[in-house]
């Protein structure tokens, strides 16, 4: 821990262990992600009852439904580098009132227009605190377990789908659709007052930015409470303050094709995803469903992404990323296709849209997993982030497809098996990844070791 006399190294500190401090920390930054993955997904519950209420089209429920991710793509890529130059808690408290707001207000929303640009709004405060409580959790924990950290954090949004899933039915009946915005606008205020008063800022995020002493020291002794009696006058990290790898690194040293058919399976495996999730309450109420089941369906399509997203990384690790992917996104086209020929069966639904979250899901935990292999620890997080960029735009532009298909008035199973049919090409493009891998030659320093996997 430390590293000279009165001086504490931070990093040595977080490493150490993983105290009840820092598992508070984690805890509520769960919870942030939970009620993420709570509003993302209370758009496709409650859209089959605000149809009628604001006259909305098939058509434009598509817009509605994509104007979230928009303003997600929009709020990640702006925020993120905010917080990284003046810190992570102060974007996430803003950031979190501004998705908390927007989702109170959404029960005002009066007609098409206002409805999605406070879906934009709201997207935009989501996509901010998503790179915020990443970094907060992450930072706070031992290094040894950060990469499984972040998938069991990601676990948040489909764990905030299902609870929308199995809570919409039973308070639909009572407040209607608005309850639900309340609820969890309300929900979201308190959770964002938990940051205020509980969450610090990064230690290594203030050390590295060489911040007030005694600020980090009152929060170094939360961390480890032998400190608290000592005199550290000087604190100090590991890391070295580094400017980001510039996108364009992704693109040299042999990198190119792999880069590019990498973000191909991100934005197909999200267009999938999202079209699938947002679309599946309105598809399956058509069939015949109630309100209830079909809302109970989008629930056990999120239980299944939730294991989805625990197991994606064991198995690459023991199986390897090609075969893994590839048999996942074949998988996830078997069952998301014959999911709209088995309504308005009950139980059959349940059981496919269980393993259409398993497999689309565990799918894009697996290309998060990849990707952090296949580029070097200096361009690790560029990679994995405009990996995920990538997808974003995939999943803005699912929703409007399925809107299309609405509005060409296609029948509720072959908008579904439309939407299984494109998870193929995302089979077929890992399959090139491996095949371009293994035509390479063994790539020097610095470049990406595929064959290595």
């Amino acid at each position: 821990m430390s590293v000279g006399s009165g001086t504490v190294n931070v990093s040595d500190l977080i490493d150490r262990r993983l105290g009840s401090y820092q598992v508070w920390i984690i805890a509520v930054c769960f919870l942030v992600a939970l009620l993420d993955g709570f509003d993302s997904q209370a758009i496709g519950v409650t859209a089959p009852l605000m149809i009628p209420d604001l006259h909305l089209r098939p058509d434009q429920l598509g817009a509605i439904f994509s104007g979230s991710s928009w303003g997600f793509l929009a709020g990640a890529l702006l925020i993120g580098p905010c917080a990284d130059r003046w810190g992570r808690k102060q974007f996430l408290i803003a950031t979190g009132l501004l998705f908390s707001v927007c989702t109170f207000a959404t029960p005002w929303a009066s007609d098409y227009s206002s409805l999605l640009w406070l879906r934009v709004a709201t997207g935009f405060g989501l996509g901010g605190v998503a790179p915020c409580f990443v970094s907060i959790a992450t930072e706070y924990a031992p290094r040894r377990m950060r990469a499984s950290l972040v998938t069991v954090l990601w676990t948040g949004l489909p764990a905030g789908g299902i609870i929308v899933g199995f809570l919409g039915p039973s308070l639909l009946p009572i407040v209607g659709w608005p309850g639900i915005y309340y609820a969890g606008g309300a929900i979201s205020l308190v959770a964002i007052l938990l940051v205020v008063v509980a969450v610090p800022e990064s230690l290594i995020f203030l050390v590295m930015r060489n911040r007030e002493a005694g600020r980090i020291a009152r929060i170094a002794a939360r961390v480890d409470p032998g400190l608290a009696e000592s005199a550290t006058p000087r604190f100090v990290i590991s890391e070295k303050p580094q400017p980001g790898v510039p996108v364009r690194h992704l693109f040299t040293e042999g990198r190119a094709i792999t880069t590019l058919l990498l973000w191909l399976a991100f934005f197909i495996d999200y267009f999938v995803l999202i079209g699938v999730l947002v679309w599946t309450p309105t598809l399956l109420k058509v069939t015949g469903m109630s309100v209830g089941q079909a809302s109970a369906g989008l629930a056990f399509n999120n239980v299944g992404g939730v294991v989805g997203c625990l197991i994606a990384g064991y198995l690459i690790d023991r199986f390897g990323p090609y075969r893994i992917l590839i048999v996942t996104f074949l998988a996830a086209f078997v069952a998301i296709a014959l999911t709209g020929y088995a309504a308005p069966s009950f139980v059959p639904v349940s059981v496919l849209e269980t393993l259409d979250g398993l497999f689309i899901g565990g799918a894009g935990a697996g290309l998060i997993a990849f990707a952090a292999l296949l580029y070097p620890s200096e361009m690790r997080s560029t990679g994995v982030g405009w990996g995920l960029g990538i997808g974003r735009l995939g999943g803005a532009s699912g929703p409007i497809l399925g809107g299309m298909l609405m509005a060409a008035q296609w029948t509720p199973a072959t908008i579904f098996a439309a939407f299984g049919v494109i998870a193929i090409p995302a089979a077929l493009t890992i399959f090139a990844m491996q095949v371009h891998a293994k035509r390479r030659r063994p790539a020097g320093p610095g470049t990406i070791e595929v064959t290595a996997i």
